[in-house]
């Protein structure tokens, strides 16, 4: 399975703003969006806390993760 980086808003650098953080078992998921259009996402834990992550996705780079 391909390397997903997301935010996590738990990693805080020096600034306070999140870091973008290795996601560990991303599970993708495709719901209905605004129009009848389909929105895909990642969730999954932080490599580095074990927080909550997420991102969106495109729909390329969902079926790379299926």
């Amino acid at each position: 399975m391909a390397e997903v980086k997301a935010l996590c808003m738990k990693c805080r650098d020096g600034n306070n703003k999140p870091t973008m953080q290795t996601m560990n078992n991303p599970q993708v998921e495709e719901k209905e969006g605004k129009g009848g259009s389909k929105r895909y996402s990642a969730k999954g834990k932080c490599a580095n806390c074990e927080g909550n992550v997420f991102k969106f996705l495109s729909k390329d780079d969902a079926d790379k993760l299926r």
